[in-house]
């Protein structure tokens, strides 16, 4: 096993992974995933986080800067943290746009979860499984729970089901990916888009709570979305999605979301407004908790905010997984 010391702090581990995976269940071998594993160094966690981007975005989202680094914080308060770079973003595998769809994205993390469970990422079996998504990441991660019933928590982040008007408007945000000034060197495949320069921050950042560099930082880490993702895109919305989860739920938006906090939802001043609309697109099993994180965006991570999104969810899974983990000593805490 070759591990890594992680740039943001000594104690944690990050093992660098390459897994290949077949591009439907059914299929031959396919294509290659690209991802890390990060753990405290010298422990052995028996609850693994999954962590799925959003569009436009790779595993960079997961692991930004200083104290806005989700896989470090989670690493240091005793999870095992998968990051990983979706088909058709980063290291991993870029096909055909038109082969890069939701179905796609769902069979893959099926076939993650299964490999962290038996062993064949870095040598280390899971008993539990958590996955979390942001936005189309969230999507993805509740079509494949209801699919597979194969994970033992879903935490849903940036993805509600109502929209603002300027979820439709973000259309017109898009260009090739090939014409961008940040991503024409890599030689994005044709279908494979990004958003415009100037227009990432009007989607995804609460500007009053977004450092400077944090929003610089945000441009330069942008990936891709295909036309294949465009065009399946509606599925993860579909109420059969979520109603299907059998396994706890932890709903959490940015109260200043600018795609999904309109007028059904309160505007998500609160969190009591956004959980009684969302809870009818969830099954009782699924003990649906709805969370709003005040000043923050749409892309939680980014944001002044994110240390209070990052315990909450510590707080959650140590509540609701049996055997996970209690935070320690050395993760900050915002909570009073």
């Amino acid at each position: 096993m070759n591990s890594l010391p992680d740039d943001n702090a000594s104690s944690v581990m990050r093992i660098p992974v390459t897994l290949h995976v077949r591009a439907g269940i059914d299929s031959g071998p396919g294509w290659k995933i690209s991802g890390d594993l990060y753990q405290r160094a010298g422990e052995a966690p028996r609850l693994v986080q999954v962590l799925v981007p959003g569009l436009t975005y790779d595993r960079r989202y997961w692991t930004m800067p200083g104290q806005y680094n989700y896989a470090d914080h989670m690493a240091r308060a005793g999870h095992a943290v998968f990051v990983f770079d979706r088909i058709g973003t980063g290291r991993s595998s870029r096909p055909e746009a038109e082969q890069v769809t939701a179905e796609v994205h769902v069979a893959v993390l099926h076939q993650l979860v299964a490999a962290l469970r038996d062993g064949r990422i870095a040598d280390q079996s899971f008993d539990q499984v958590v996955v979390v998504g942001h936005s189309y990441g969230s999507g993805i991660g509740l079509m494949e729970a209801t699919q597979y019933q194969d994970v033992d928590g879903l935490i849903v982040s940036g993805m509600l089901h109502a929209f603002t008007d300027l979820y439709e408007e973000v259309r017109g945000f898009f260009h090739p990916a090939a014409d961008d000034p940040i991503l024409t060197a890599t030689a994005p495949p044709v279908g494979y888009l990004t958003q415009r320069p100037g227009l990432r921050s009007r989607m995804l950042e609460h500007p009053p709570t977004v450092e400077p560099r944090m929003s610089e930082y945000n441009e330069l880490i942008k990936s891709t979305g295909t036309l294949g993702e465009g065009e399946t895109l509606p599925q993860t919305y579909l109420p059969n999605q979520s109603v299907g989860v059998r396994v706890p739920v932890l709903l959490v938006v940015g109260q200043q979301d600018a795609l999904f906090c309109g007028e059904s939802v309160g505007s998500c001043r609160t969190s009591a407004a956004v959980h009684e609309y969302e809870q009818e697109f969830y099954s009782p099993e699924a003990q649906l908790e709805t969370h709003v994180i005040p000043d923050c965006g749409h892309s939680l991570n980014l944001h002044t905010g994110a240390q209070a999104w990052f315990d909450l969810v510590v707080d959650w899974i140590g509540r609701k997984v049996p055997g996970a983990p209690v935070a320690s000593a050395d993760v900050p805490s915002t909570r009073p």
